[in-house]
């Protein structure tokens, strides 16, 4: 008889995330069998989240849908399931994990944030919302990995990874009238950026957050993180990759696809797991 908890999360959820978040989906295939529904369950959520701005026609409807959310998982917490075949997986994960829902209002908020036609001043803002909203997903991973209360090991590789996530978004972003990047590296080329033009200005912006996701993932990796947790933020480690790519000369992350090979993230994801490190 299949496990209901894994039942629980449709199978078209775990298609989609193995198809456009395919690092995570693969990251939790090593987790242990009990808690692979749940972290697949958040990822679900983000990727629904990170989904909106290119749904809605203007800001106010996106806010419709991210309050729609929020009393969703407020309903949660109530003992209700209202409808959406995301919500008992949710369910599911919360109880597991005994999830704070005040976590997840920092997620919503920080995703809804990225609305802003320039959501971060600076490069410290910028990584202070990777922080808000990847790092509140890898703590409660921790959570669902046997984590105790206030363990933050994951955190710095959730900065990580969440800086390289938004420069990996910054196309679609784009076309939704959002520079994913500091302002204080692009001035006044908003609109160049909305156009997807890569001025000299702009490529050093992409260059410099992706220096910093490197570099704030090598610190991390001085302190290990228990063996338990690191499916929690196992595809932190493929940050250099990426970062490699952005830092490449003539790469235009406007006009060419930031992806590293699936067979590339497949065997450094099984290396890093087998050896129990990020």
């Amino acid at each position: 008889m299949a496990d209901p908890e894994i039942s629980l999360l449709p199978a078209s959820v775990s298609e989609q995330l193995r198809k456009f978040d395919s690092d995570r989906f693969l990251s939790a295939l090593f987790a242990p069998a009990d808690a692979r529904p749940h972290l697949l369950a958040l990822y679900a959520l983000d990727y629904e989240l990170k989904r909106i701005p290119g749904l809605v026609s203007e800001p106010m409807l996106g806010a419709i849908r991210f309050q729609w959310w929020r009393d969703t998982i407020g309903s949660i917490y109530q003992g209700k399931h209202p409808g959406h075949e995301l919500v008992p997986a949710l369910a599911a994960a919360i109880e597991s994990g005994a999830l704070p829902a005040e976590g997840f209002h920092h997620w919503l908020d920080a995703r809804e944030d990225e609305m802003s036609e320039v959501p971060f001043a600076d490069l410290a803002s910028m990584e202070a919302h990777a922080r808000r909203a990847d790092g509140t997903i890898m703590n409660m991973a921790g959570r669902l990995l046997g984590a105790r209360e206030g363990n933050d090991d994951l955190a710095p590789y959730a900065a990580a990874y969440g800086l390289i996530d938004l420069l990996r978004r910054c196309g679609a972003a784009a076309g939704n009238r959002s520079a994913f990047l500091p302002a204080e590296h692009f001035s006044d080329s908003e609109e160049a950026i909305f156009s997807g033009r890569l001025t000299p200005e702009i490529s050093a912006a992409f260059n410099t957050v992706a220096r910093h996701a490197r570099d704030t993932l090598n610190a991390a990796r001085q302190t290990k993180v228990p063996r338990e947790l690191v499916p929690g933020g196992l595809y932190a480690g493929l940050v250099p990759g990426y970062a490699r790519l952005f830092t490449q000369k003539n790469f235009d992350p406007f006009r060419t696809s930031p992806e590293i090979p699936a067979y590339r993230r497949q065997i450094s994801l099984m290396a890093r797991a087998m050896r129990g490190r990020i």
